[in-house]
């Protein structure tokens, strides 16, 4: 298999898995998650396949033909950068799914759970891999519709139903802005592939000049920080909690948080050595490191502190990757992707033992909690493994690439002068020193000091080998990229970091560089960490306090009070312009209609009648006499005064219809009629029975009047709208059905005319109907079910 195919299949398997969950089940039964950890474990090594290829400095692409109109294939680009999130959403995938097996209980509904968290899987793989920016879009979407139905998990949960909710809401509004973002970058660039704008100098500079530069780079970043959980868009994450915690360690530690980050990445050398880039993309990532990392203090849900954290994080990943001037565009890009690749393996290793912790504890309140060292001192061991490299204590990996964050941003401030000198590696060690105080919580108040006897179960002990393993794994790889760092550098972060700035790079990471101005600052934090962290308690004693009296200040207070109030907005807006009736507004409309219509005939100085009409029709004389029987059942549908015989003169006149279709030599048209006719029939019957049968509106003459000039209006525009459509309405304009018929054939395939022009020319408005019914059903589906479960 060449490595197109394989990075294909990689794409579509986990999709494919997924829909062989359901009969999997039936197999595998309380197994089924197994069956989705060989789905996963396939996907990993479909990827290592392609690895040595982008390992040695080489790029993996190809492309099928999807939408040659417009220029667009289904392509792939694999490249260091997408190999990286790869293997973290497939291999942390596979980590996830095994713990799982020993996390979640059997009377759980298995087979969604691991259903959606092998689409998630895809849509993550399949965002990276993409070649062009709607394919990105795409799978963008997909991957918030997917954790959307994960973090909503358990249906049941307002809270959980909340954090689902608000997680969808802004990352997918936030996906629909990047997405104008991607459409003025084509409009400036000619095309949507993604390569092809990385490698022409000429392009990028056509971007850079361009007057819509700072505009289009705004728009995809919004889309970044919205899914990754930057600036003002951090507040869903937190609420994305009350999902089950392997989830949240899957998708808030390696995969979807993380597809921000790669956006900003694989744009970086579109965008970057310019100072918006800088002050944008680095400005927001220093205040949402520092603004999160302070907001963790008041936490009392290890998860929520895991979160906080995991903002905080993030913001590290878009500082670095914000560093960046004219002449040296990627001060901070290696360093930022080494911390990309560490945090995803002791947080997601965090995240496993909050798990565990909740698991055997039965709560996750770090104020029920500690004392809990003698009892699990397994995951004691892995807990501290993972919170220490988080706080960057060597000689563990988060160490590292602390110290290469420190690094860069001296070389920042140096390269940009003062003041920034002195406040960018201040703001740095700022967000250090938060980092260090809540990851010290972390241990010391789940497994140290005294334990709450009357808060806890009486047994608790170290989990199973299926929730411990995964965890220990994971502690184990921070070890090991921290002892012998030159496994992860030299085959993950350098190809990485060469996709990223398109050119060969060679990095030097070890543990001791001696004493460097960046070891002095860590050195800093750690002194400054541990005073803070003496002050802990009364700092978050402090935020709760300031957060009764100034509410307003939380961006949470104003998303709840724009989502609560919409529907009572809405009520407001709507009592003001829609105070009468349905009949007012529809004749309101038809009204308008008429109108819209007839200022384009006036402004162009057509006939109404077009001058090409010719008079003399040759109808036959059964044509004649169907067409009498059509109008004679028209106005028997208005004038009757019961509604079952309007019924059928109503059905009368459809059913008529059909016969004109036949005669005029459109048997499928006709068929589609009968059936429609039949079926509306049928649901008018249904209906009538549960009503009184006659009508007992009286109508006056004066609304009877108006009724019928909004009638004679209404049918004297269709009339002359469609004899224009046959004849031309203003020349050069020629009949439409000319087109049709000369190019169903050659750009449609098809020989039957009506349905080229309903699947093809007029495919997009066929696609919305069927959406829209679609959408219905559900709707439908969802008030069913959710009847019977009430019942």
């Amino acid at each position: 298999m060449d490595s197109f195919n394989a990075i294909a299949l990689a794409i579509f398997l986990p999709f494919i898995f997924a829909g062989l969950i359901p009969l999997a089940n039936k197999v595998f039964k309380q197994y089924i998650g197994w069956f989705a950890v060989a789905g996963a474990l396939t996907i990993f090594l479909l990827i290592a396949k392609v690895a040595p290829i982008i390992i040695h400095g080489d790029t993996v692409s190809g492309g099928v033909s999807w939408l040659p109109s417009v220029g667009l294939e289904f392509s792939i680009y694999a490249d260091g950068l997408s190999m990286l999130i790869g293997f973290l959403a497939s291999g942390i995938g596979v980590i996830i799914m095994s713990y799982s097996n020993g996390y979640m209980s059997q009377k759980e509904d298995l087979p969604r759970y691991y259903k959606w968290l092998l689409l998630f899987m895809g849509s993550m793989i399949g965002m990276v891999f993409s070649a062009n920016t709607i394919q990105l879009f795409i799978f963008w979407e997909l991957t918030s519709i997917t954790s959307f139905m994960l973090i909503g998990y358990w249906r049941n949960k307002p809270e959980s139903i909340y954090g689902a909710t608000k997680s969808l809401v802004l990352t997918a509004s936030g996906g629909l802005v990047m997405f104008a973002g991607f459409l003025l970058l084509s409009s400036i660039t000619g095309t949507f592939d993604i390569p092809t704008i990385l490698h022409s100098e000429s392009l990028i500079s056509a971007i850079h000049e361009h007057k819509f530069f700072l505009l289009t780079l705004t728009l995809i970043f919004i889309g970044a920080a919205a899914k990754s959980a930057q600036g003002p868009f951090y507040v869903w994450l937190p609420n994305a909690m009350e999902a089950p915690t392997p989830v949240s360690a899957f998708l808030h530690s390696a995969t979807m948080v993380k597809a921000g980050i790669y956006l900003v990445a694989r744009i970086h050398p579109i965008f970057s050595g310019t100072d918006a880039w800088f002050y944008l993309v680095a400005g927001t990532g220093m205040a949402t490191m520092v603004v999160a990392g302070f907001l963790a203090f008041r936490q009392t849900d290890i998860k929520a502190i895991l979160a906080y954290s995991t903002i905080s994080q993030l913001g590290y990943l878009m500082t670095m990757y914000g560093y960046t001037t004219q002449h040296e565009p990627g001060i901070g890009v290696a360093a930022a992707t080494f911390h990309l690749l560490n945090h995803a393996t002791f947080k997601a290793c965090l995240f496993l033992v909050a798990g565990i912790v909740a698991h055997e504890a039965s709560t996750r309140d770090i104020r029920k909690l500690g004392g809990l060292r003698r009892e699990m001192p397994i995951t004691f061991i892995i807990a501290s493994i993972g919170a220490l490299s988080m706080a960057g204590i060597p000689p563990l990996n988060g160490f590292l690439s602390k110290e290469m964050f420190y690094e860069s941003s001296i070389e920042m401030g140096a390269a940009i002068g003062s003041p920034y000198t002195i406040l960018i590696p201040a703001i740095a060690v700022l967000g250090g020193v938060f980092t260090f105080a809540y990851s010290i919580k972390l241990i010391d108040g789940i497994f140290l000091g005294k334990r709450h006897d009357d808060e806890l179960p009486n047994h608790i002990h170290d989990p199973g080998a299926t929730m411990l393993i995964p965890a220990a794994f994971l502690a184990f790889l921070v070890i090991l990229f921290g002892l012998v760092p030159s496994i992860p550098v030299h085959n993950i972060v350098e190809p990485t970091t060469a996709g990223i700035l398109l050119e060969h790079v060679e990095l030097h990471v070890k543990l001791w560089h001696g004493f460097t101005p960046s070891l002095f600052m860590t050195m800093f934090t750690f002194i400054i960490g541990l005073l803070v962290y003496s002050k802990y308690d009364a700092i978050a004693t402090w935020q709760d306090r300031f957060n009764e009296r100034h509410s307003a200040v939380s961006i949470n207070y104003h998303y709840d009070a724009v989502v609560n109030n919409a529907r009572s907005s809405a009520h407001k807006i709507s009592a003001i312009i829609q105070p009468g009736t349905v009949k007012t507004y529809m004749s309101a409309v038809l009204a308008l209609i008429v109108v819209l219509v007839f200022i384009p005939i006036v402004l162009l100085g057509a006939n109404i009648i077009p001058h090409t009409l010719n008079f003399n029709f040759n109808i036959a004389p059964y044509e004649i006499l169907l067409m009498l029987l059509m109008v004679i059942a028209a106005i028997a549908a208005t004038i009757l005064p019961g509604y079952l015989p309007a019924i059928i003169a109503l059905s009368a006149l459809g059913y008529m219809v059909s016969m004109l279709f036949i005669y005029l030599k459109a048997p499928d048209l006709a068929l589609t009629q009968v059936l429609v006719e039949t079926l509306s029939t049928i649901i008018f019957l249904l209906a009538i029975v549960k009503i009184p049968q006659k009508f007992k509106e009286t109508i006056s003459k004066t609304t009877f009047a108006r009724d019928a000039i909004i009638s004679v209006a209404i049918a004297s525009t269709v009339f002359i709208m469609l004899i224009n459509a046959t004849q031309g309405i203003v020349s050069p304009f020629e009949s439409l059905s000319h087109y049709f018929i000369e190019n169903s054939l050659s750009l449609a395939g098809g020989h039957n005319i009506v349905n080229v022009i309903i699947v093809d020319f007029r495919g997009y408005d066929t696609l919305g109907e069927i959406s829209v019914l679609c959408l219905a059903a559900l709707g439908v589906y969802n008030l069913i079910h959710s009847r019977s479960e009430e019942k």
